[in-house]
């Protein structure tokens, strides 16, 4: 990763410019040894940037990790449905909802080109929604579930000097056992930063630190499923007593007057086989936050990286990754 950042920039400035960086470009004599046995397909213009001095990393890479994320949630137009479709509820509102999500992942990338990536990934984790209800009574539902995705992305890097600017893009689909269909979310990050050789030059190892910002919207309308039992803390029924006589009960339609009467004969001795289908809409509350990361390449196949998220959606991600020639 690191080599790419720097190596992107033959191909987007002149050569005066960049080759002002003796510690990271190489020597003619590094660059015709090189040159001398160079075959890869991958990334094309490969050659010319190596004739420029430019230290490209092996084109193929497989990478595991491991992701963790927590952020607050707004959620509207909610609807409930007990062993039934759902219907609009509005005499419900919230104070708060938050997701927190653990995600291990696998990803395959190729640079096409020496300022372009693409790849693809897979994950699977377990993963929390806290929900807060406001009203008519109050109280907090923990939905528990596992979850899945699948996505692409395109990575755009190019350098000047020991700087550089990444722009990286992905769409992803989220999967749970709880949603009726996949969730299609949207990611966008850029990161400035800076490259550095690390130990003796023959070592070939190299770090990179940025910062940055990071983007994330999903779909809005969603729909599912889940046991009553699975998202009610014990005692909620003591909240419901005697409410017929209350004031919300009272002003509501006959319609939800209903809703909420099944309710709560289900909470009397009904949970174990009460299903809830709900459809909502939610958005993240926080959209943008700040990235900070960096990554260690210990030679030409092995490497690390490491990224904390903050302000907003706090998140840490690790991986490790494996490269090859192609």
């Amino acid at each position: 990763m690191t080599r790419v950042m720097i190596a992107a920039a033959a191909l987007l400035f002149p050569l005066h410019l960049v080759a002002q960086n003796p510690d990271l470009a190489l020597t003619q004599a590094e660059r015709d040894s090189i040159l001398a046995t160079y075959d890869q397909i991958f990334p094309i213009w490969g050659r010319k940037a190596i004739e420029r001095g430019f230290d490209l990393p092996t084109p193929l890479g497989f990478n595991v990790g491991a992701f963790t994320a927590n952020q607050d949630l707004l959620i509207s137009n909610l609807g409930l449905g007990f062993n039934a479709p759902p219907q609009p509820v509005d005499f419900i509102t919230f104070s708060g909802a938050q997701a927190k999500i653990t995600n291990w992942n696998t990803r395959v990338d190729l640079w096409v080109f020496p300022f372009l990536n693409v790849y693809t990934m897979l994950g699977t984790g377990p993963a929390q929604t806290t929900v807060h209800i406001a009203t008519p009574v109050q109280f907090t539902s923990v939905a528990k579930f596992k979850g899945s995705n699948f996505g692409l992305g395109l990575t755009g890097a190019f350098g000047f000097r020991r700087n550089f600017i990444v722009v990286d893009y992905n769409h992803q689909w989220a999967f749970s056992s709880l949603l009726n269909a996949p969730v299609p979310v949207n990611v966008l990050s850029m990161r400035y930063g800076k490259a550095f050789r690390v130990g003796a030059r023959q070592k070939r190892m190299r770090t990179t630190f940025w910062i940055g910002t990071m983007f994330q919207s999903l779909k809005s309308g969603t729909a599912g499923s889940i046991n009553l039992a699975d998202v009610l803390p014990p005692g909620v029924d003591s909240l419901f007593n005697n409410y017929q006589n209350q004031p919300w009960y009272m002003a509501l339609p006959p319609g939800q007057k209903a809703l909420v009467d099944e309710f709560v004969q289900r909470l009397q001795g009904g949970l174990d086989t009460t299903v809830v289908n709900y459809s909502l809409s939610k958005k993240i509350a926080d959209p943008w936050n700040m990235i900070l990361g960096g990554t260690y390449d210990v030679g030409r196949h092995w490497g690390v990286r490491a990224e904390v998220g903050f302000i907003g959606r706090r998140s840490f991600l690790v991986m490790a990754n494996y490269r090859i020639g192609l």
